[in-house]
């Protein structure tokens, strides 16, 4: 800059000169930090200082030239230029960013967070089949082998259904975690979501705002570990409350989501993986037993499925084939040798054909189908029960809360009466008065 007569200097926390040794001493970068606020020196370069407790209200331009995810050191580093013509600054600021890769560096504002009453977005398009079928297989590769070492009892693992033990979905998100440098790590992280754990986590994550209305976060982007501890454990006494029985549920899990809320304060991302079904070793099992295939054909049989590149068998298994032939012999042994796994039903398995109308069948089949077409519908019964204020009213009592978990869907003309799962025909009901409109409907029965 220098050299092309542009009057500059920088200061830097900590730097030896390269000709003496000596270290550039905090008198040195005050004297500069004056020339720069008294207008003799044009443009001023830090390195890792005046990021706060510096005021320099005369600044116009920022040039980001680090990578942050921070937020509060984003608006440490953006707020020289932002005092404005009352607090002396300029009137006009400018920021300028030699970053590429902007949404992963810096935590810009979600704009749902600006307007979160009229503002329409389009969501990101969750059926990132390939994302989640990689994030889901980096932890299920782990579950695999457990399962082949014998020294580990992975009893009730091999007992459940084995789509039962393929995830719907994911949550992945970063957080921001100390490191030794000065900047904090961003450590990415998947919670996985099954058949049994959908329901209760989707409740949590939308409960999440009121859930952090029990502590003062202020300008804090850290959860401090007791408040950590304690919303933990008001999550699982309201959310959780039968955690030891749901299938892969950790508490470590539910810390992780805290922790990213508190960072950004928006529910993490969710990756349907919604060819799941697809993905279902007793079907396969239930095929070779059915058809008697042995020897040479069992072998091409298994080797075709393996080798379609339109699957997401090679994927799924972290492209280890062993863990896909023991796992898929496991299947086939249920079906072969049912009582050495008594807690197994060992009928059929249940498969709606695609002909059969998503209308006519329940929640729970067309999650099972389409996760997404499950979660538009979801979305868009409770969006229809929800006013301005975020409250939930309950479509038979008029009960009101604004927590997910007090409320359930239902059919308005049941479907044993020709009723169809369609927006049109579904309410909100609270949990209390679910449960009588069930007994009355058992009881005309």
């Amino acid at each position: 800059m220098k050299d092309k007569g542009v009057n500059s200097d920088y200061v830097v926390s900590s730097v030896k000169d390269a000709n003496t040794g000596t270290t550039i001493s905090a008198k040195d970068n005050s004297e500069k930090i004056k020339k720069f606020r008294n207008g003799e020196l044009e443009v001023l370069i830090n390195v890792e200082m005046l990021t706060e407790g510096t005021d320099l209200p005369n600044v116009q331009t920022v040039f980001l030239t680090r990578p942050t995810a921070s937020t509060i050191l984003m608006t440490q580093m953006i707020g020289r230029a932002l005092r404005g013509q009352k607090a002396g600054g300029t009137e006009k600021a400018y920021v300028v960013s030699f970053i590429d890769d902007w949404e992963d560096k810096i935590n810009w504002v979600n704009p749902a967070k600006l307007d979160p009453e009229n503002a329409e977005f389009i969501d990101k398009d969750v059926s990132s089949n390939n994302r989640a079928a990689q994030r889901i297989s980096i932890e299920m590769i782990e579950e695999f082998a457990r399962i082949m070492d014998e020294s580990i009892d992975t009893t009730k693992e091999v007992e459940l259904e084995f789509l039962k033990r393929v995830p719907i979905g994911i949550y992945h998100f970063s957080i921001l975690e100390p490191s030794e440098g000065y900047e904090p790590n961003s450590i990415p992280y998947d919670v996985l979501l099954y058949d049994d754990t959908e329901e209760v986590y989707d409740n949590f994550v939308n409960d999440l705002k009121l859930l952090f209305q029990r502590i003062d976060l202020k300008d804090r982007e850290i959860l401090t570990d007791a408040e950590l501890e304690y919303l933990l454990s008001t999550a699982k006494q309201i959310y959780f409350t039968e955690c030891q029985n749901l299938l892969g549920y950790r508490d470590e899990d539910v810390k992780n989501i805290l922790r990213f809320y508190a960072q950004k304060e928006i529910p993490p991302e969710f990756l349907a993986f919604s060819e799941r079904r697809k993905c279902d070793l007793s079907i396969v099992a239930r095929h070779i037993y059915d058809n008697s295939l042995g020897g040479k054909a069992k072998t091409d049989y298994i080797n075709s499925l393996w080798n379609d590149k339109k699957s997401f068998w090679q994927v799924l298994f972290s492209y280890n084939k062993l863990y896909f032939i023991n796992q898929l012999d496991i299947e086939i042994n249920k079906i072969e040798y049912p009582d050495l796994y008594y807690k197994v039903s060992v009928s059929r398995p249940s498969v709606i054909p695609d002909i059969v109308p998503i209308e006519k069948l329940t929640l729970y089949e067309i999650k099972e189908r389409d996760i997404l077409e499950y979660i538009k519908i979801k979305k868009a019964v409770f969006a229809k029960h929800t006013d301005v204020r975020g409250f939930i009213s309950c479509a038979i009592s008029g009960f009101k809360s604004q927590m997910r978990r007090d409320f359930q869907i239902d059919h308005i003309k049941p479907m044993s009466e020709g009723g169809l799962t369609m927006v049109e025909n579904l309410q909100v009901l609270s949990r209390k008065a679910h449960q009588q409109k069930t007994r009355v409907e058992n009881i005309k029965r």
